[in-house]
């Protein structure tokens, strides 16, 4: 049955990395063997050619089936497939200082079936698509597209859109089919497939616009060939549309961006809300996959400083602003974390509280005790006195004031003085 679902949460939390693993399941790949056999020539990765192996079979195969598979290339060497993927796993090993090996990216829902994390494969080698898959025929299930206040119904459903037809001399408006038409018509004529839309920043849209009658024909129930099928006319070509029942819609939303309090009743009924939250977990199983102790980062305990200023963010603010955990994931030294203080979270908690940037420093906690400003403080000012800047300034009463700017030196220091 189809999917409406929408991946909630404050920014940085995967929302749109998961729409891409998702996406990875909307792709067929026809990979021949002999492509096969020419990719392990051309570089001799086995996890390369256990990857490949996989995309051929849709992503997901039995331990035997893969090896069975790769026996039969007769490539002249002998490949344990069940070593390889246990190398290769995303997962951690069951038991403690068993090494796995870079890149991470097989992974294993039932015993024996393994799936490949295809996001992660782009990540290791961003040459995989040109090197290995050129020459693979791709076919994608999928249409993707980003909300914002301009998008329309007639670029979503339908619409008179003025094209120039240079042989003709002339401009044509006929009715031309949107993105999820388009899909919907696809997706009609192979129904034993599944087809999907993916939308990111959803509710950066005027959704009654951008859906119009259709809010109600993506129901579910309301899918062609389901007992509460509806269908309507709509009003550029003068045709009858339904939404076929194998076309699912997934979307994401940010909470920072638009509280989910705003959003419109009819679509809250018709789709499925699914949080995704900061997760210092998250920062620890990646950094983990790097070999990096995310406790111990050039003597930092970034956990600890994720989750301090979430809290404080929190108490402050609201839990629709945290942090995401995907600013951190990539930190390796203590200077990768002062990098991604200075140009990442500072502008982000600037945005957040824009009209009162003191409380950066709280979060920070970059005052004493006696709120004075601690030599190793993050967010620092400095005093604005009226009188040093105006020799005259009439019936005007102006306000001293205080220049907030981020420090240019961000110390160890300072990133253990936020938790300790």
């Amino acid at each position: 049955m189809a999917e409406n679902i929408i991946y909630y949460g404050p920014p940085g939390t995967g929302k749109t990395y998961l729409l891409q693993s998702i996406m990875s399941g909307y792709i067929d790949y026809k990979i021949y063997d002999s492509q096969l056999i020419e990719a392990f020539t051309l570089e001799s990765g086995r996890w390369i050619l256990i990857t490949l192996v996989l995309l051929q079979n849709h992503g997901k195969m039995q331990t035997m089936a893969i090896q069975n598979k790769i026996d039969s290339l007769r490539l002249g060497v002998t490949i344990n497939v069940a070593a390889e993927l246990d190398k290769h796993n995303i997962e951690q090993p069951p038991i403690p200082g068993v090494a796995r090996v870079q890149p991470r990216v097989f992974f294993s829902l039932n015993p024996g079936e393994w799936y490949v994390d295809y996001v992660r494969v782009q990540q290791a080698r961003s040459d995989f698509n040109k090197k290995f898959l050129s020459s693979a025929q791709v076919t994608k299930r999928y249409s993707f597209v980003t909300f914002h206040q301009s998008y329309s119904y007639e670029n979503f459903i339908e619409g008179i859109r003025p094209e120039y037809i240079a042989e003709a001399k002339s401009i044509d408006y006929s009715p031309k089919d949107g993105v999820f038409k388009a899909l919907c018509d696809e997706a009609r004529k192979h129904k034993e497939k599944d087809y999907a839309i993916f939308i990111d920043e959803i509710n950066r849209g005027n959704i009654s616009e951008i859906f119009g009658e259709l809010i109600s024909l993506i129901e579910v129930d309301k899918r062609e060939g389901e007992t509460g099928a509806l269908s309507v006319v709509l009003p550029y070509s003068k045709t009858s549309f339904c939404v076929p029942s194998n076309v699912n819609v997934y979307g994401t939303m940010n909470t920072a961006d638009r509280s989910i309090d705003q959003i419109d009743i009819a679509l809250r009924r018709r789709f499925k809300f699914k949080p995704m939250l900061p997760s210092a977990s998250v920062i620890e199983e990646e950094l983990d996959l790097c070999g990096i102790n995310a406790h111990n980062i050039g003597g930092i305990d970034v956990i600890r400083l994720f989750n301090t200023i979430n809290a404080r963010i929190e108490m402050l603010l609201d839990s629709q602003h945290l942090l995401g955990h995907a600013l951190f994931i990539r930190c390796k030294t203590a200077e990768d974390l002062a990098d991604i203080i200075k140009n990442s979270v500072v502008p982000l908690l600037e945005e957040y509280f824009f009209d009162d940037v003191q409380k950066i420093q709280f979060i920070f906690n970059d005052l004493d005790e006696n709120g004075e400003l601690r030599a190793t403080a993050i967010y620092r000012h400095k005093d604005l006195a009226a009188d040093d800047y105006f020799l005259y300034t009439g019936d005007y009463m102006i306000d001293d004031k205080k220049h907030y700017f981020v420090s240019d030196n961000i110390t160890k220091e300072s990133l253990e003085q936020v938790y300790l």
